[in-house]
């Protein structure tokens, strides 16, 4: 029992050291976001370039499923230049084929290579979560244009 504890215990110590993601030259720590402003990369604990803004538009509940929410997404651009290769994290369990205007990667919601937000504008994306409450989402890579 000790040995499987020691294990675990290592094994969470290096997922913890390893959950660190390259933001050009810097290893941005988990729940940080990496800004990329007009080639120079910068993590930030919070973003203030881009704001989400989730809606829950329906509920309801399958059976033994259980609860289910639809959820509105817009990330609205608060910069005065373009916002472009948005990555959004979460820590939610969500399912591919129930996103629509992102593509999931494991927990990344990456936006199409073609979307730009224009200064004060806004993206709009959607997604089905269970349970009764939105996913936790936070900014995980922008990159700002000159």
């Amino acid at each position: 029992m000790k040995y499987l504890i020691a294990i675990l215990l290592a094994l969470l110590t290096i997922s913890v050291t390893s959950a660190h993601y390259q933001c050009g030259k810097y290893d941005c720590l988990p729940g940080h976001s990496c800004v990329c402003d007009n080639g120079v990369f910068r993590c930030v604990y919070v973003c203030e370039e881009l704001t989400i803004i989730q809606t829950v538009t329906e509920r309801w509940v399958d059976g033994a499923e259980g609860p289910s929410v639809k959820v509105n997404v817009e990330v609205l651009n608060h910069t005065h230049r373009t916002i472009k290769d948005i990555i959004i994290a979460t820590d939610a369990k969500l399912n591919a084929g129930q996103i629509w205007g992102a593509q999931l990667n494991g927990f990344l919601l990456n936006m199409a290579s073609y979307v730009s937000i224009a200064p004060g504008q806004t993206y709009s994306f959607g997604y089905i979560n269970k349970g009764n409450h939105t996913a936790h989402l936070w900014v995980q890579n922008i990159y700002i244009s000159a």
